[in-house]
Order: C-alpha cells, then structure tokens, then sequence
C-alpha cells in the first residue's frame, strides 16, 4: 500500500548539477513537519530520512531525500497570519519595499508562496495590484480577503501565463519559500520572465550562516530542500542574467534569524552594493564550500541536543510539569531529535484552528490552545518558536501566571529568570 507523501533520493545539486554530495548531519528519520495528525491516523503516518547534504562544487546545502513539494502542501497547516509577531514583520517589510523601490499606483506587486495574503494584506489597499501565488489550500483563505490569488506552483511555464494575465511584475517577494523550491533553476527562469526590466525580487530565507554559528539544526525539515549562502545563489541568478545587488540582514524573519535579499536583471539600473562582496569574501575566508565546516557544525548539534534534553530531564525528576509552546514546523525537527526527553512533554500550546485539537508529528503530543495550556499549571514550556521569544515573554498569560520558557537556541536558557 502506497503512502500519502511520495518522495525521492536527491541525487544531484539542484543549483549546478554536481552529482557528488556529501552527507555531514543526519537528525534520523521523521514524518514531514507539518503533517500534524489525529489519533485515528497514527497506523499510517510516514518518516522519510533527514539528512543534509554539501556540493562542494558550488557550497549549496541540501536534503538527501525529496519529500515531493505536491505532497505536502495538499494539506497544508500553517497558516501565516496567526502568528501577529509576523504579522508585525511583515508589515515592516513591505513599508520598507514601498520606501526604497516606490512603486507607482497600479504597478503589479506580486508575493510568491502568499499563504493567506499575510503579506499583501499590508500594503495599502486599492493602490497597488496586488497578486498572491500559493500552492496550498491557504490560497483560499487569501482569497476570500479579496486579494487575488493563485492556486499553483510558480513554474517557468506558469510564469508565461502569467505575464499574458497580468503584465510585468514591478515587486516581487518570497519570504521563507525559496528554500523550498525543488527545481529552483527552473523557478528563478520563471522570475526572469515575470519581473518587469526594472523590478526588484525579494528574498528572505534562513541563513546558512545563522544555522552554522548558532547551530540552529531546527530549521532543517523537509520542506526546507536548500539551505541557502550568498556563493550559490550568486552563481544560480548569474546564470540567468540576473543579479544581487544588495543583501541586509533580518534579526527576526519567519525561521529565526534571516537575510533579505534584492535581485535585479543583471542590466537593470540598480548597481551592487558593498554588502555584496562583503558576504562573499565572509563565506570565502569561513571556507562555506569546506566538508569539515559542516562536520564540526554536525558535532556541536548533537552536544547542544544532549544538553536541552539533560534539562528537560532534570526538570521532570524535580516533579515539575513540562509542556512546549508554539507549534511550528521547525519545532517538530526539535521535539523528534530529542529521542530521550520528548516524552517528558504533556502538550504543546498554538491557537492555529487546523492544529488544535490534533498531535505533533512522530511525537504524538497533544496540542492544546492557548487558554487550555493555561489551565494545565505547567511550571516549564519548552519554547518551539523560539526566535519570537520577546514577544511571546510580554504578551503571553503563561508567563504572566507565573510560567517559565525553556529557551533552546541559540543558547539554552529558562526565562524569566
């Protein structure tokens, strides 16, 4: 009998075709991130192999095993705007994309991987067209609030139907989607078509940096396909006459800590910045194309694990009441690597409809809303979506009723103190 997700080995870099890669972590095998699941379907639930692969040919970082993209989005259940810490994010973002690129009234302002518009629901409205593309059943959802949205894959031959629907795109973004993308050489030529010859591409994504320095393992799920460094990327939109020509960094993006970065046609009227070459002679002098960067990164992820685990079990012996906070993909990687300890753990709290009520998957805890988790007099919440943790410690009831966080990353700590 054949199951729900069908999946691949990957056997050749997605960027330039190397077909030696090279395994430098491997978390075990888990069920897709965001496959979060009733008790009636425990007897079918699937683990594929989480492994990160090196192509020391171009430096890109990739999972050995493709879980297809279809598959996991049919029933997708995140859904972005019920996060308001992001909510907040993204309303920044898109003032500082309207300030810098200053987008004209009726110029076509496009978000990729839309979700449910929580992106172009910020900029102003009856302005701008606005498009959202979203693969997911999100994209109804989207929809239903007026903007108009796709429901598909941004392909190179959607991106042609897309030109003939509605003209060149002026802006278009991609927050925490790129690294996603499967065939991403055949994505970026589908950019090259849509974007207007003087329109900005926006990225944000997880940095390979980030994830390397402060061991950030919990970014690395299935739908993550790349873990992306500036060295890959400039040689991916070279190839296609494109260009970057300016990068900043973002304390607090969707994963955690992420870079922002801007992409042009190669001759458009934007010049590259200093901030260009200055993440490219980093990750030149750091050796981000050297296997032993990575296996040293690989040995202080399992020491980092062992120590969140002694913690939790410290706290269990001592007859505290653990629980965990926030349920996003990311903190499914964490709760399935914590093989000793994830036991401990009676509930996770998320006001997300389509996750409450249901289990985290491979652990099977339950997830509770927020008002529920409250009740539960749980003394320490292991804090999944730890990169929001200064919202989450002004806003939350649990901490305000005495609760503590236990931080995982970058350091572990519990907070309040």
């Amino acid at each position: 009998m054949s199951g729900k997700f069908s999946f691949k080995k990957n056997t050749n870099c997605r960027i330039c075709n190397n077909d030696i890669l090279k395994t430098y972590l491997d978390l075990g095998d888990q069920p897709p991130s965001n496959s979060f699941i009733k008790k009636d379907e425990l007897h079918n639930e699937e683990f594929f192999s989480l492994k990160v692969q090196l192509c020391e040919s171009c430096g890109l970082s990739q999972l050995d095993t493709i879980v297809a993209p279809s598959d996991i989005f049919d029933d997708y259940m995140y859904l972005s705007s019920t996060s308001k810490a992001l909510v907040n994010h993204y309303k920044e973002m898109t003032k500082k994309i309207v300030r810098l690129f200053n987008p004209q009234n009726n110029d076509l302002i496009v978000d990729i991987g839309s979700n449910d518009g929580i992106t172009l629901d910020t900029y102003e409205k009856n302005k701008f067209k606005l498009l959202g593309i979203e693969p997911s059943s999100a994209a109804k959802i989207s929809s239903k609030k007026g903007i108009d949205t796709e429901n598909s894959f941004f392909t190179y031959d959607f991106s042609e139907k897309l030109v003939s629907k509605y003209g060149y795109a002026k802006i278009i973004t991609t927050t925490n989607v790129f690294a996603h993308i499967e065939d991403i050489r055949n994505f970026t030529k589908g950019i090259k078509k849509f974007l207007d010859q003087q329109g900005v591409f926006v990225i944000e994504f997880p940095y390979l940096r980030n994830m390397l320095e402060d061991k950030l393992f919990d970014i690395i799920y299935h739908e993550h396909l790349s873990y992306l460094s500036i060295l890959p990327l400039c040689k991916l939109f070279s190839d296609f006459e494109l260009k970057i020509f300016d990068i900043e960094k973002v304390d607090i993006g969707a994963s955690g800590p992420a870079l922002r970065i801007f992409v042009s046609h190669l001759k458009s009227n934007y010049h590259v910045q200093n901030t260009v070459n200055d993440f490219v002679d980093y990750e030149e002098k750091h050796q981000f194309k050297s296997l032993s960067t990575y296996e040293n990164f690989a040995k202080e992820v399992f020491k980092i694990r062992d120590n969140i685990e002694n913690l939790i079990l410290d706290l269990s012996n001592d007859k505290k009441k653990i629980g965990a906070f926030g349920a996003p993909a990311k903190g499914n990687t964490m709760l399935n690597f914590l093989k000793k300890s994830n036991s401990k753990i009676i509930a996770v709290a998320d006001n997300t409809p389509t996750k409450v009520g249901k289990l985290t998957p491979g652990t099977h805890i339950p997830i509770v809303s927020d008002d529920e988790f409250n009740k539960m007099q749980i003394d320490y919440a292991l804090l999944l979506s730890w990169n929001y943790v200064d919202f989450f410690i002004k806003n939350t009831e649990y901490i305000k009723n005495n609760g503590k966080f236990i931080v995982p990353l970058p350091q572990l700590k519990t907070l309040p103190e």
